[in-house]
């Protein structure tokens, strides 16, 4: 699953943030992003986790859009930078890249290999 998946959920445009799980800690790594709409939620589990990097963290994280970035894209350097900053626990690198834009709080840079979306049984 790559951009095709994630445009069928419009990016996850004004979706909340709520639950960032991480492990194992060791190869293969996985990132979970919990989040939610309304009455509305998913998860976003990246797989072959190889370097991310978590800004801007807050109580309100709304998201503007997640995104595969490609070494073609304008954005890529900001996003190469982005990574930069974050640990890399792996000598190799992953094969996608994507970045989580921030309306409010938290900004996500993640090199990975893989991306699975699954519906989630909505909270009250």
């Amino acid at each position: 699953m790559t951009e095709a998946t994630l445009t069928e959920w419009n990016h996850f445009h004004d979706w909340y943030l709520d639950r960032i799980a991480v492990g194992p800690n060791e190869e293969p790594r996985t990132l979970t992003l919990g989040l939610y709409l309304g009455n509305k939620r998913a998860t976003v589990t990246f797989e072959g986790v190889t370097c991310f990097s978590l800004e801007h963290l807050g109580l309100l994280n709304i998201v503007y859009s997640i995104r595969i970035v490609e070494a073609i894209d304008k954005n890529y350097e900001y996003v190469s930078a982005a990574l930069n900053k974050g640990e890399r626990l792996s000598t190799r690198k992953g094969a996608k890249t994507a970045f989580m834009y921030s309306s409010l709080g938290a900004e996500l840079g993640i090199e990975f290999d893989s991306l699975r979306i699954e519906r989630s049984p909505a909270e009250h």
